[in-house]
């Protein structure tokens, strides 16, 4: 079994047929086809079967594929850790992003580290944790930072909690609620329900109201992306439910208000996760400490916020 083999399999994967696979590496169709046929051999499996708009995994060449993925990932880490190591500032980082970190933590992290290391690709992804876990756990990401329950979280991972967070009833600048004390007013609202969460923060979503011991909150757009949620709720008297990092963002706070006399709502935990067991590399370890002085100077910053207040 051969690195070519690998590279061969994940390319016909990628582009979805042999000759187009032989376009992207540079090689001649046949040759993709003798090694994709040389590696069916000495596992004794079919990996593809042809339909009718090209070739698809068989279910044993899907999994196979799974550990091609991660061995090269790691491969390729291994790489470039080792130039690292020798003083070369190259390479890769690859991080996953919620979108309430993309909004407070990546922009001063990102700015530091594109100044100390140009010569490095950084790759960023916007998603919560459950979409990514397997590409985390195959070491596609590097890590991941987001808002989540550390209790649920598989043993395969490390989780490093950098702060406490809190969601914000939102509305539109100039809202006629915007005086609302309680959610208790709200209980006539519209809202719009942010759904790029997993149904366990979906739940919560409801949670907050029957805990208040009042009816679930009156749904009416379910948005599957940020800029739709902002929209939504930038444009009509729909409420919603936002971290309160979104506010950092000059684009959001700019078009949205937070409903100040309602207290902030509690919400899982900001935090890092990275694969359990296998280091970072050098480059990926500085780009999060980055993010975790990021998200120290937010503590700081929404303490002094808080103490400010209390002084009026």
């Amino acid at each position: 079994m051969k690195l070519s083999h690998f590279r061969d399999v994940l390319a016909v994967v990628e582009t979805g047929s042999l000759r187009a696979a032989g376009r992207h590496l540079g090689v001649a169709q046949p040759a993709i086809t003798r090694s994709i046929k040389e590696l069916e051999r000495e596992l004794g499996v079919t990996l593809f079967e042809r339909h009718a708009k090209g070739i698809r995994l068989t279910e044993i060449g899907a999994k196979f594929v799974r550990r091609v993925e991660a061995f090269q990932n790691q491969l390729r880490l291994a790489q470039q850790e080792v130039e690292q190591l020798k003083g070369r500032w190259v390479g890769e980082v690859s991080v996953a992003l919620s979108t309430a970190t993309c909004m407070s933590l990546l922009p001063k992290a990102l700015e530091s580290f594109t100044k100390r290391h140009p010569d490095v690709v950084v790759k960023i992804s916007e998603s919560l944790f459950q979409p990514i876990e397997n590409d985390l756990a195959s070491g596609k990401f590097d890590f991941w930072v987001g808002p989540l329950d550390p209790s649920g979280v598989s043993s395969q991972f490390a989780v490093e909690t950098l702060f406490e967070n809190n969601r914000r009833v939102v509305a539109r600048k100039g809202h006629p609620l915007s005086s609302a004390s309680s959610l208790a007013d709200l209980v006539d609202a519209h809202w719009v329900r942010p759904t790029l969460s997993t149904r366990n923060t979906e739940a919560d979503f409801d949670g907050v109201f029957e805990r208040a011991d009042l009816p679930p909150p009156r749904v009416m757009i379910h948005a599957r992306s940020s800029l739709i949620t902002i929209m939504a709720v930038a444009n009509t008297d729909l409420l919603t439910m936002l971290p309160q990092q979104w506010f950092n963002f000059e684009a959001v706070a700019s078009l949205l208000q937070a409903f100040d006399l309602i207290e902030p709502i509690s919400a899982a935990p900001m935090c890092l996760v990275r694969s359990q067991g296998l280091p970072l590399t050098p480059m990926a370890e500085q780009f999060s400490d980055l993010i975790r002085k990021a998200a120290n100077n937010h503590v700081l910053e929404r303490a002094r916020e808080r103490n400010a207040l209390q002084r009026l």
